[in-house]
């Protein structure tokens, strides 16, 4: 059980009662408070969106929450990562409170809880830490100092991206992978891909595509690609989509857990995965990401991923397509180029 779940359910009795509003709650809650099921859930992550659905009908999943016609008077909100992220959802969760109503943030101490107290006086008057275990602690925070309605669009952010005389703008919120800048990987990954001619009607998947910056770039170049930008994050998602309007650019955008909600196969998939969980690296967290994409790829399909160097995943991916080489490599990173996949078997 995860160890904000397992600091929730000391507060079980209060919370059964109070049947707030959970924000982005471990996908273990239920587990921890059955006593809760059934109580409203919103979810910003696919993973723990499906995970919390399989036991109650109240879960939603999307973007930002909206304000309820009947505002709640409790919220629960879990830690997110970063500190920009933080007060963006603290501001949406002032917005959506009843007057008089109370904010409730868990997390744990190396995400930060420790010092989100501050976070939370900058929008609410009266901030009490109420429990603390399992390296977690949980605040209540009263009399919401914030007016005003929450509008998205005063957290994104704007940058611009330009390759080979192209010029993108690409959009981002708090809370998506690599706010506001090009990370060193997907700049090598491009670099890359910018040799590429993939043929004008290929079908191409941007997977766990974060503001979208691999799919624009390959989009803006050949504007004839079918490109399906994907990600298990809503709010990478929310701006992957507002990439592309900004630049002109159509393509189809799925939040997806890896390829649960993927439909077809692909010419090409381009990808910066995931290895993290949290704050610990999990050096299997691609693999299980990839394995189904066997089944999703053409005959001749291809993989270009980049990936730490140190990370054994040419070892992984050898036994899945018929060749897998290195394409550029730093000191850092390696692209990797994996064709012609070999079929998963299936069940009969």
């Amino acid at each position: 059980m995860s160890p904000v779940a397992q600091l929730l359910a000391r507060q079980q009795a209060r919370f059964s009662e109070l049947a707030p509003m959970w924000i982005n709650p471990p996908g273990d809650l239920f587990d921890a408070l059955p006593g809760c099921v059934g109580h409203p859930v919103f979810s910003q992550d696919r993973v723990n969106h499906d995970r919390l659905a399989r036991q109650t009908s109240s879960a939603t999943f999307g973007d930002f929450p909206t304000r309820p016609p009947a505002p709640p008077r409790d919220i629960v909100l879990t830690l997110p990562r970063g500190k920009a992220c933080l007060e963006m959802m603290i501001a949406c969760c002032a917005n959506m409170l009843a007057p008089s109503g109370r904010l409730w943030l868990a997390g744990e101490n190396r995400d930060g809880i420790k010092s989100a107290g501050k976070s939370l006086q900058t929008a609410f008057r009266t901030v009490n830490k109420v429990d603390s275990a399992r390296h977690c602690a949980l605040f209540c925070a009263t009399d919401a100092a914030l007016t005003g309605a929450f509008d998205p669009a005063q957290w994104r952010d704007s940058w611009v991206l330009e390759r080979q005389g192209a010029t993108l703008e690409i959009h981002s919120w708090p809370g998506v992978f690599n706010h506001g800048a090009l990370d060193d990987g997907t700049a090598l990954l491009l670099d890359v891909l910018e040799a590429l001619d993939p043929g004008p009607a290929m079908r191409v998947l941007d997977l766990g595509c974060g503001a979208g910056v691999l799919g624009a770039s390959l989009l803006a170049r050949q504007p004839g690609l079918k490109v399906v930008l994907s990600d298990t994050s809503a709010l990478a998602c929310h701006a992957a989509r507002s990439t592309l309007v900004a630049n002109g650019l159509n393509a189809e955008v799925v939040p997806s857990d890896g390829f649960a909600e993927l439909a077809g196969t692909f010419d090409l998939v381009v990808t910066n995965p995931p290895f993290h969980r949290g704050h610990k690296g999990d050096p299997e967290m691609t693999p299980r990401l990839l394995a189904p994409i066997r089944n999703f790829l053409t005959a001749r399909g291809q993989l270009i991923m980049v990936a730490n160097r140190h990370l054994p995943y040419t070892q992984q991916l050898r036994p899945w397509f018929a060749t897998v080489n290195t394409l550029a490599a730093n000191r850092r990173f390696q692209v990797l180029h994996c064709l012609a996949p070999n079929r998963m078997e299936t069940s009969p």
